[in-house]
């Protein structure tokens, strides 16, 4: 048993329904660290790399992380990562909750699935143990239904990943849910799952992983615990969930609105709030499995036409996208949308925001009612929108056929200039923060390994001030609406949402810790011997690995744009006439990197980090 990790991986070949486990090597942990570094260097090493998307041979990979399940707030994520459908790069999801501890305890650091079934499976692990059943019955069921039934058959403590019928239709932006509230969202996860007629995964064990340094572990969690209390930013999240600051952002400028097109929504930020969702419809608040932030808020909307029962509520990116971005200030509308996408299995961000880019669409002539068998999507019109998400999931309707391709597929079948309201980088629609507000968004959106992201790279945090580290040199003025720093700033919070997304580390309970205690706790649990030097190589291996196969797959240094909506200015709000200088910031960030001027990595540069066999494979 290697320390912190179980040392071992299980190989599911669904085609002929047989398993296999293999070992893990020391040197693998340490070069990827886990979770989304170890999934993609397993993909490169295994998969077929000419594999589509949606092909039998489309390896789907979940993995733990060194630090997950040890305990500490934020330590209980799991990491997913294959070829996305949505994007056709690499595309990865992470995700809190019960699954990735639970996944450890059964034995395994990562399940790799390989083939398709012939029908409906679900796969049910123990200690040490696997075992592929029928899953025919619970087909069609959506992810609280099926969560259900599999808590039914094997047991209530039992830990569950399923998908929902928009990923069993092939909905390219189909999700993975873990026991309710804990999401797989992005990238189209829960579709490669589908496209293997995989239903569910169950875990249940208690296995245990030995730490290289237990009395430390112990000694950190206790200080970590502390720091957490005494954390402004984790304090805001668990009272209001992490909408806490939407009304502040919408002043800034953060907040997109109107599909990006206006700088300022006073009312509509109010109303949706985090304050406001306290004030009207929480009920209670979640968490991840031994997490001291809970910032998952529970809510009900008891009577009304958006009428739902308990259960997770929306979290900032979904009160955006079906809140501002649509001009809805239904506050409960936004509770029952999310619902919606949480059972049927959808990424309310690419949803939202299609629905957004329609909108712009429609009001443009570009989209006509009587193409769509006479429906206008307008600004504020919840709920046509709600009246068409079914039609999404089942591919039932012609409009509601069309937004069910995402954004970029969508305005690529209508053409007719539909392009222009495009907010997505690779195909990955842009989250809710925006880069006219913070530049180094922008950056960090474009050259994220699987389109637009904030959660892989830390940048915004930079700029908005809730973080820093000398250590590394991230400490210098990050002025909002300013190229300076820029460059620096997006590839070592790179590097660090690298090591996060592998070690499998919430980057809220991480802002309470320097890179320094990073690099101390990755040593005293898996024995690593990092200083934070070696730590942020590590960081570096990893994302030069998954943006490797972005250009396997064709992507190259054109791809790292942002929509066309988003470098479009507006006139009001904080971000009036703003648009970040993408071209300054992106040729230093070539520059920093140690890149071509026109953005593919050289040989030099991957072999620094190791990775000769990877510019073999692109033919450096």
């Amino acid at each position: 048993m290697a320390f912190g990790n179980m040392g071992k991986a299980l190989e599911v070949d669904l085609t002929s329904g047989t398993m296999s486990e293999f070992e893990i090597d020391e040197a693998t942990y340490r070069d990827y660290i886990g979770g989304a570094g170890l999934a993609a260097r397993l993909l490169f090493d295994r998969g077929n790399l000419d594999a589509g998307p949606l092909d039998p041979d489309n390896l789907l990979i979940f993995a733990t992380g060194p630090l997950t399940g040890i305990g500490f707030s934020g330590s209980s994520r799991l990491s997913v990562g294959a070829r996305s459908p949505l994007t056709g790069i690499w595309g990865q999801a992470s995700c809190g909750g019960n699954f990735g501890p639970e996944l450890k305890r059964c034995g395994y650091d990562a399940v790799i699935f390989k083939g398709k079934a012939e029908a409906p499976v679900f796969l049910l692990l123990g200690n040490d143990s696997a075992d592929l059943l029928p899953a025919d019955d619970l087909w069609g069921m959506d992810t609280y239904e099926a969560t259900d039934a599999l808590k039914e058959r094997q047991g209530k403590q039992a830990k569950v990943l399923a998908i929902g019928p928009a990923s069993e239709n092939l909905i390219p932006y189909g999700t993975i849910i873990n026991d309710y509230g804990h999401i797989f969202g992005r990238a189209g996860m829960g579709t490669v799952m589908g496209s293997k007629n995989l239903k569910a995964v169950v875990a249940q064990g208690d296995r245990k992983p030995e730490y290289a340094d237990p009395e430390k572990v112990k000694a950190m969690q206790e200080e970590h615990r502390e720091l957490i209390k005494e954390t402004i930013f984790c304090g805001a999240l668990s009272a209001f969930g992490t909408g806490a600051n939407m009304e502040a952002k919408m002043f800034e400028g953060d907040v997109p609105t109107r599909n990006w097109g206006q700088g300022l929504w006073e009312e509509g930020a109010e109303k949706l709030s985090g304050i406001a969702l306290a004030d009207n419809f929480i009920v209670d608040h979640g968490s991840c499995r031994g997490c001291a932030v809970r910032c998952k808020p529970v809510v009900e909307v008891k009577d009304g036409p958006y009428a739902i029962p308990q259960g997770p509520g929306p979290e900032y990116e979904t009160q955006a996208a079906f809140g501002t971005m649509l001009m809805n200030d239904d506050l409960a509308a936004v509770c029952k949308a999310n619902d919606f996408c949480n059972r049927s299995g959808m990424d309310t961000i690419t949803c939202g925001a299609t629905f957004a880019w329609a909108m712009d669409c429609f009001e443009q002539g570009i989209l006509k009612p009587e193409d769509y068998d006479g429906i206008k999507l307008e600004w504020g019109d919840i709920g046509n929108v709600l009246q068409l998400l079914p039609g999404i999931v089942a591919r039932d309707g012609k409009l509601a056929q069309l937004l069910a391709r995402g954004s970029r597929a969508a305005a690529e079948e209508v053409g007719n200039g539909a392009d222009a309201f495009l907010t997505d980088s690779k195909g990955l629609e842009a989250p809710m923060h925006d880069p006219r507000c913070n530049w180094g968004d922008g950056l960090a959106y474009a050259i994220s390994i699987r389109g637009a992201c904030h959660v892989s790279n830390m940048t915004f945090l930079l700029e908005w001030g809730a973080i820093e580290y000398p250590e590394i040199g991230l400490d210098k003025n990050y002025q909002n609406q300013s190229a300076e720093f820029k460059a620096e700033a997006a590839a070592l919070t790179a590097d660090i949402g690298c090591i996060l997304n592998s070690a499998c580390w919430c980057e809220f309970p991480g802002t309470a810790y320097t890179v320094t205690q990073w690099a101390e706790l990755f040593s005293a649990v898996a024995g690593y011997g990092w200083d934070v030097e070696k730590m942020m190589e590590a960081g570096a291996r990893v994302w030069f690995l998954q943006r490797s196969l972005g250009h396997i797959w064709g992507a190259t240094g054109a791809d790292d744009r942002i929509g066309q909506r988003i470098m479009t200015p507006v006139e009001d709000g904080g971000i009036a006439g703003s648009v970040p200088d993408m071209d300054t910031m992106l040729r230093e960030f070539y520059e920093y990197r140690g890149m071509t001027p026109d953005g593919m990595p050289t040989r030099e540069v991957l072999e620094k980090y190791g990775l000769g066999d990877v510019a073999d494979k692109i033919n450096l």
